[in-house]
Formats: structure tokens, sequence, C-alpha cells
């Protein structure tokens, strides 16, 4: 049997410990009563614990804790308790005194130096988080999941069904339709009628060729659906764009301008060997220059104008033959006969509206630009022939029941202000 510890020895181990025991010695393995001299809090270790292991104060150790000094530390670290102390390890139901939100840290984790999870920015409020998912344009679907899971939203946009990390918010522009990741195969198809194609095949890939029929122009193309809706929205159809040409539309163009190709096709924008069959002159125009309505043959041109003299620009209208034409002229005075204007009212043309130029050159500038703007964008094609214009001037000519003459005037004016 182990000799009995004298009272007077253990005392002095525990003083030396900073414990002051409180009542007598009651054995090397019974807890004996004593205050803890660095907290003041009464403890009870024994004296077999104390001997091999030191000071062995509970609230020393933090195993365990007093409520108060708990809720002193918490409300010094920013929180308030809102329920009892549940235990060192385990959340704490409290309130963040910075930004008054509800949160659970342990009170572990507080003692560490761990702050608010929504302060440090570690935790996002569900209130926050549907406020800034709305904010984007994004209107949520149930319960806040957490910032790095995916969240039901109806994109108010497009009022399509997406999914959205909170966490990637700031590197979303909009949702997965708009932005044009993800496809909905009735918006294609919707998009089609608009653009009046009509598809010869079933929808593969936004990347892959797809066989379709332009009903504008009857041709057979097959473009992706990334250039279709890409940049250049609605310039699918590479005939209607005048990206491509179909040679039989060549051929008639040029059997109206009564010039005979040499040579084959040389596309667009190169020169082409022709000859011209009302004078026999060899000739070189550019198929894009005679599809925008210039002339075809330098020799049979008029050349009667004085580029460096005063003139204007016209806009007439024949009812008649159901055309308006844009032109130019010297401004001349006293010899009516040689007045281009003149010869086409004396068959049958009369005068919309007319803007002199202090340089003829200057007219010619804005009358090509409107021209241009007649072939290109409004997609108008020359409306008369040389057979129902003897006077000449037939290839600047458009069917009067497909635009109005203000809405030509307005970009003639439009055009004035930039060529001065």
């Amino acid at each position: 049997m182990a000799p009995r510890i004298p009272e007077g020895e253990a005392r002095s181990l525990f003083l030396k410990n900073k414990l002051e025991p409180l009542v007598p010695f009651p054995g090397t393995q019974k807890p004996w009563k004593s205050k803890c001299l660095i907290t003041g809090k009464t403890v009870s270790p024994t004296y077999g614990k104390v001997r091999d292991f030191g000071h062995r104060c509970e609230y020393c150790s933090r195993s365990k804790v007093d409520m108060e000094d708990a809720i002193a530390v918490m409300k010094n670290k920013g929180f308030e308790p809102l329920v009892p102390y549940p235990g060192n390890k385990f959340p704490w139901e409290s309130k963040c005194l910075k930004c008054s939100r509800t949160t659970s840290p342990t009170y572990s984790n507080v003692l560490k130096g761990i702050g608010c999870k929504y302060c440090g920015k570690r935790a996002v409020d569900p209130l926050d988080a549907k406020a800034a998912m709305l904010k984007r344009g994004f209107k949520t679907i149930g319960e806040f999941p957490g910032a790095t899971k995916y969240w039901d939203v109806i994109c108010i946009k497009c009022g399509k069904k997406d999914s959205i990390r909170m966490h990637s918010l700031s590197k979303v522009s909009g949702c997965s339709y708009c932005a044009r990741v993800k496809l909905d195969i009735n918006d294609v198809y919707e998009r089609m009628k608009i653009l009046e194609f009509k598809p010869l095949e079933k929808f593969k890939t936004a990347k892959t060729p797809w066989r379709m029929k332009c009903l504008k122009c009857n041709h057979i193309i097959s473009p992706t659906w990334d250039k279709i809706n890409g940049q250049k929205r609605g310039r699918g159809c590479g005939y209607c764009s005048r990206v491509r040409v179909d040679i039989k539309d060549v051929n008639r163009l040029m059997k109206q301008l009564r010039l005979k190709p040499l040579v084959k096709y040389p596309g667009g924008k190169n020169s082409w060997k022709c000859r011209c069959l009302k004078c026999g002159s060899i000739v070189y125009p550019k198929y894009n220059g005679l599809n925008q309505g210039q002339g075809g043959c330098s020799n049979c041109a008029d050349y009667g104008l004085n580029y460096t003299d005063k003139g204007f620009i016209y806009l007439i209208t024949n009812h008649s033959l159901g055309a308006h034409k844009i032109g130019i002229a010297n401004s001349y005075k006293s010899r009516e006969a040689d007045d281009r204007l003149y010869n086409h009212k004396m068959h049958g043309w009369e005068t919309y509206k007319t803007k002199n130029f202090t340089k003829l050159r200057n007219a010619y500038l804005v009358e090509q630009k409107i021209i241009k703007w007649l072939r290109l964008e409004v997609g108008l094609p020359i409306y008369l022939s040389d057979n129902q214009m003897p006077q000449g001037g037939w290839t600047e000519t458009v069917d009067a029941s497909d635009i109005d003459l203000p809405t030509i005037w307005a970009k003639v004016k439009e055009f004035s202000k930039v060529t001065r």
C-alpha cells in the first residue's frame, strides 16, 4: 500500500501550481476543492493530476467555461449571444454587433479570433444573395443553396429558366441563353421564320452548316447558326447580302447593260473583260460597280458633266413608269437643251427636290452613296431598262412602290452633311 502523503506536502504542491486548497486533503486520487489563483475560480483537481501534469484548472485549459466569462468574451469579440452557452465546440447562436446579422460561431473559434462569417465574406446572407441576383437580372427560385452551388433562376430579360452560382455572379453578364451559350430550339426556328429561311433538314449544332432555302431570293444556302445569329444578325444569306452571286443573276444584269463577257466571271471586285454591244468597244467594268448602278461602257457614257463647276443633285419621279430616279447635273441658265434635268422633264419626269453644290464632284459623291444605299442596304435593284429611258440614266432608277421620295431625300440630306 502506497504511503500516505502528508497534507502539508500536498498543500505545498498545489500552492506551487497556483492552486489554493479550500478543504482538508482528501487523498491523492480524490478531487480536492481548491481556488485557482489565476482565474479565481473554484476547481477540484486530484493530487495525482497536479503532481503529474502541473496546474489543472479547467477554466485555464478552456475545457470548462463560465457562462458569464463566455458572454463577456463574445461581446468583446463583437457578438451578442441569443441563447445560453451550448459548449465550447458547439454553434452558439448570436447577433453580430457590426452587421446585425444572426450567425452561429463556436466559442472556441471566437477565442481563436475568427469573426463574423458575413463581415469576413466567408458566407452570403440569403437576402443579400437574392438582392444581388435581382440586380443582375435574375429572379430566384427556391431557397439560397450556398454561394458555390447552382441556384435555379428565371432570366428577367428572356424569361427562360437557368442555373447560376452566386460565387460566379460577378463574371456573369446574362443567362446562358442571352449569352448564346445555350440554345432554345423553339427560338431557333422562330428566328428562321423572321429571316424568311426555310430549313431543309433538322438542326444539329450552332457550328454545323444547316441546309436551308432563302425565301427572299430562292437560293439554297448552308450557313451555320452562329453566322445567322452572330454580330451581323440576319446576314445569313450570302446572295441577299451580295457576298455571293448567282451566275444567272450576273448574266441577266450583263444582258440588261448590253455587255458581253469575254472571259469567265472573275469576282465582283475584279475587272471583267467585256464587249459593249452598243458601240463594240472592249471595256473592263467591275461587277460590284455594275450591280450598284454604275454605267457599263465608258465610251457610251455621257461625259458632258463638268465636275469642277457648279452643279446639283436631283430626285425625280415618273408616275406612268412607276419609278424614282436620283441624278446629278451642272447648273445652266440658258442652255436648257444641254440640261440633264430638262431632258428628263421632256420625257414625263417630275422634279421632287434639288440641292445645289459649289462643285459637281461633291454632288456626285452624294449620288454614289445614295445608289449604294439603295442597292445594298435597302436591297432595291435597277428598275427600268435602257429602252424605257432613251435619254439615259436608267441605272439609277428604283421601283416607286418599294420606297417613297421623302425617305430617299432624307438620305440625300444626311449624306450631304458629310460631303462638303
